[in-house]
């Protein structure tokens, strides 16, 4: 289903279009909401708008509601017939979550709501579409998690199991030439951890899909901004750089060849509409790293004969490091989560 097509299905339950557009983000990012989400969404105040739809979605039980401190109310949107009606009858937000975990999907919510101009992949399913359909990454790239059934004893690979955001934005301009294809925007929620282990085994957990992306941005999202240097400082030393936007992985040589070859014979022929900032450099330092005569003798005869005679000539090789792109941002809200109390992380 498109967005307009589940705002449309909203219409039946007698949802007005700003209310159905609203509820489907909660659906898809998070389950949770708070009233003054609602007034931010319609750039309005918590008044009579946020009461009627609060009342509507109540009397046809859609939403739960609960009281936290400071008199403060939560509202859940639950409902199986709601998420049916949104082609997400199985969607898990539909759950009821822990104390933090329900702090962390309201402070992703409120990071969509003021980054609402791009495209973000909500579901479970747009995200493998994207990422083997589009990008035609392999599956076993993707963080994944097992689920085992009780019953059958199968286990059930679910994917981006986080859920936080995950969206495509335009190229930035630090590593890529205008009109480039967008790039995958990653995001970490920091409901206040106390330490940054987790941060570093979200990182481990993406490490296969960081790997295989020309280029990502990472964004470090928190109400407070104790941990920001610190997380960047572990980002870097993730990707194995001090400064600048390179990042080292690793790939088989004749791969890496086979790549190089494909760019080379792209650029001698004028062919420069896949070419950003970040694949010319690329390009400019593996012409010097595959100088030699060897490599050149191979390149002129894959041109004749396609990638085969190049594994032929190469054989499989060992693994050599390649460069592609990362950046690391981070983003402070500018709301309190005062009605949570004070955890731990």
């Amino acid at each position: 289903m498109t967005a307009n097509e589940r705002v449309q299905a909203l219409r039946r339950f007698g949802y007005s279009e700003s209310e159905g557009t609203f509820l489907c983000l909660v659906a898809f990012h998070g389950g949770y909401f708070l009233r003054r989400q609602y007034a931010s969404f319609i750039r309005g105040k918590d008044g009579g708008n946020v009461t009627q739809l609060v009342q509507k979605a109540l009397a046809q039980g859609h939403l739960r509601s609960s009281t936290w401190r400071q008199n403060t109310q939560l509202y859940h949107l639950c409902a199986r017939p709601f998420y049916e009606a949104l082609g997400q009858g199985e969607n898990r937000n539909r759950r009821t979550r822990e104390v933090l975990t329900i702090k962390n999907k309201l402070m992703g919510f409120d990071f969509v709501l003021t980054h609402r101009d791009v495209w973000y992949l909500a579901t479970e399913q747009e995200k493998l579409d994207y990422f083997t359909g589009t990008l035609k990454l392999e599956v076993s790239r993707l963080p994944a998690k097992l689920y085992r059934s009780r019953k059958s004893g199968e286990a059930t690979p679910r994917y981006f199991v986080d859920k936080y955001p995950l969206f495509l934005s335009p190229a930035r301009e630090e590593f890529s030439a205008p009109g480039a294809p967008p790039v995958v925007s990653f995001c970490f929620v920091d409901e206040g951890i106390v330490s940054l282990s987790r941060f570093e085994s979200y990182l481990t957990n993406y490490r296969s899909l960081f790997n295989s992306l020309p280029a990502f941005h990472l964004v470090y999202i928190a109400a407070k901004d104790r941990h920001f240097a610190s997380a960047q400082r572990v980002f870097e030393r993730f990707i194995g750089r001090d400064s600048g936007i390179s990042m080292v992985t690793k790939m088989s040589l004749p791969d890496r060849l086979l790549q190089y070859f494909e760019a080379r014979r792209l650029y001698e022929n004028g062919q420069l509409e896949s070419f950003d900032r970040a694949k010319l450099l690329r390009l400019r330092q593996e012409r010097s790293e595959f100088s030699s005569e060897k490599h050149e003798v191979a390149y002129e005869r894959w041109k004749a004969t396609g990638p085969p005679l190049a594994r032929e000539i190469l054989g499989p090789g060992t693994a050599s490091q390649h460069l592609i792109v990362g950046a690391f941002s981070t983003f402070l809200l500018e709301h309190n989560y005062d009605l949570f109390g004070n955890f731990p992380g």
